[in-house]
């Protein structure tokens, strides 16, 4: 599995890189950093987009949306027709929406700091699924997170899975040091809290088996790094929001084809 997961993070890579090429904006490096969680959850045994009774999902920082088409496609769920347009008649935009997408994308996201309020709802309204979300750590600033987590350590809402994408960069600043992520905080919230690499696969999803089998409600807290595989762009704040020249994504898409 471990294999598989590796050449299918590959993949998605290749596509991304392909769905970006000519492009002058898109999120790279907050896109990279959380493809491999996204490649485990949706391609292990955790979350299939196909069911229409699947455990709901929630990507918070919707920035990444370029990663979550890249997997539909790669699964055949919207073609590259399709796909291109929805993307000229601008049915596609900059945020993850659920106009077009309404059976895969279970809530609108771009706007940060609501997704684990949101997840409250899910989880009350099916307590025997789990509901998962994906969050930014710069995002842990906003004060509405801290509002949600108290209100599930409060009520006990115990079916809730929130990863923290912990790649230490915001759009504009470098973030290396966030005492809120502390396991003692979030474990005297009655949270269960494990830290994880964001990209070995085998610990992610020995980490999400855990987080199911839980009586309580977990926060994965994922070390990541920004632009993973994406060459220049790794750790690079400036790649939070500008393209990386054309002629070097052309590169990387060679490079990924030929392994």
């Amino acid at each position: 599995m471990e294999k598989n997961f590796k050449i299918i993070s590959s993949e998605i890579r290749l596509q991304f890189l392909k769905l970006v090429l000519d492009k002058n904006k898109y999120h790279l490096g907050g896109s990279a950093s959380c493809l491999d969680l996204l490649t485990v959850l949706f391609f292990g045994k955790y979350i299939n987009l196909k069911k229409k009774n699947r455990s709901p999902f929630i990507l918070s920082k919707g920035h990444a949306l370029g990663v979550f088409y890249s997997i539909l496609l790669k699964q055949r769920i919207i073609s590259i027709k399709k796909f291109n347009f929805l993307k000229k008649k601008a049915l596609l935009g900059g945020q993850l929406d659920t106009f077009n997408l309404a059976k895969h994308v279970d809530w609108n996201t771009g706007s940060l700091g609501h997704s684990i309020g949101v997840c409250i709802g899910f989880a009350i309204a099916n307590p025997k699924k789990k509901v998962w979300t994906i969050v930014g750590d710069a995002e842990i600033d906003e004060g509405s997170v801290w509002e949600a987590l108290f209100f599930i350590s409060e009520k006990k809402i115990d079916n809730i899975i929130i990863i923290i994408d912990r790649n230490r960069l915001s759009a504009s600043s470098y973030i290396e040091k966030k005492e809120v992520l502390d396991k003692n905080i979030l474990n005297q919230l009655r949270f269960s809290v494990t830290k994880i690499n964001g990209h070995d696969h085998q610990s992610i999803a020995k980490c999400y088996d855990q987080a199911i089998k839980s009586k309580k409600s977990s926060i994965i807290i994922a070390n990541t790094i920004k632009g993973k595989g994406f060459g220049i762009a790794e750790n690079n704040i400036k790649y939070s929001h500008e393209a990386i020249k054309n002629s070097e994504i052309s590169e990387l898409i060679k490079y990924y084809e030929q392994t």
